[in-house]
C-alpha cells in the first residue's frame, strides 16, 4: 500500500509513506523534524500525528 502525503492548505505533493505489512518508510518526504519525530511509530500514531506536520494523506491500494 502506498500512502501519498500533500500539504493540508495547497495540496501541494509532499512525497509518500510506502506500507509493506506492518512495517513503513517514507519516499521522498524531505521534513527531517518530522521523520525523526515519527520513526518507529506504529502506522496508525504516524497518521493521527500528520495533521500536526499540515500534511494530510491518501490511501492507494495496489
Amino acid at each position: 500500500m502506498q500512502i501519498k502525503l500533500y500539504h493540508i492548505d495547497t495540496l501541494e505533493y509532499s512525497g509518500s509513506i510506502i506500507v509493506n505489512n506492518q512495517e513503513w518508510k517514507y519516499e521522498g518526504v524531505t521534513d527531517e523534524h518530522m521523520i525523526s519525530v515519527t520513526r518507529g511509530m506504529p502506522l496508525k500514531a504516524l497518521l493521527a500525528c500528520l495533521a500536526s506536520f499540515e500534511l494530510v494523506y491518501d490511501l492507494l491500494d495496489e
